[in-house]
C-alpha cells in the first residue's frame, strides 16, 4: 500500500496547510501524534480523578524525568522538559513541599542542587504507571491481534527512523 500515493487522490487532510502531499503526511501524522497523547492524558486524568493521585497529575512528566535521572538539576530538568526554569523551580518548590520529591546540595559542586524522589514520590509514581498500564490494557483490549502487531509495528518503525535522525545529528 502506497500511503504516499494514497494522499494525492483523497480530500485534503483538513488541517493541512500544503498541498505537498510530502507535507500533507506529515501533517496528518503529527495531528495524530498530538490526538492519541491528549486521548491518553485524558483517560489517564480519569483514572486519578477523585484519588490521591490527582493531586499531582499536572507534575507527572517532570516527576518522571526525576524518577528516570535521580540527581538531575533543576537546569537540566526544564532542558528535558522543555519548560521554563521558573516553571521547573516553582514545581519542584510544591513537590518538596508534599514530600514527594528531596533536594540535596552536590558533593563535589555545592552551588548545585540535585533532585531525587522520596520513597513517598516512588510510590507515587509507581502508582501513576501502574493507573496507566491499567488504562492503556482497557484500551487495547478491543484490538485484534493483527492490528495490536500493526500499532507495535508502526511505532517501532518510527522510533527507529527518530533514533537514527537523532543519532545522524550531531
Amino acid at each position: 500500500m502506497n500511503v504516499r500515493a494514497r494522499t494525492v487522490g483523497r480530500p485534503a487532510f483538513k488541517n493541512a496547510r500544503s498541498s505537498d502531499p510530502e507535507t500533507q503526511l506529515a501533517e496528518e501524522v503529527t495531528s495524530l501524534l498530538h490526538e492519541v497523547h491528549r486521548s491518553l492524558r485524558e483517560e489517564y486524568f480519569r483514572q486519578a480523578k477523585g484519588t490521591s493521585l490527582a493531586r499531582t497529575f499536572q507534575y507527572m512528566p517532570v516527576l518522571r524525568e526525576v524518577a528516570r535521572q535521580p540527581g538531575i538539576t533543576i537546569n537540566e530538568l526544564a532542558r528535558v522538559s522543555h519548560l521554563p526554569k521558573s516553571h521547573v523551580s516553582v514545581m519542584m518548590a510544591r513537590l518538596v513541599e508534599l514530600g514527594i520529591v528531596r533536594k540535596e546540595r552536590d558533593e563535589r559542586d555545592s552551588r548545585l542542587v540535585r533532585l531525587r524522589l522520596t520513597p513517598q514520590g516512588c510510590r507515587r509514581a509507581e502508582s501513576w504507571r501502574a493507573a496507566n498500564r491499567r488504562a492503556l490494557v482497557r484500551t487495547l483490549q478491543p484490538l485484534s491481534d493483527d492490528q495490536l502487531a500493526l500499532i507495535l509495528n508502526g511505532l517501532q518503525l518510527l522510533l527507529s527512523v527518530l533514533h537514527r535522525h537523532e543519532r545522524n545529528a550531531c
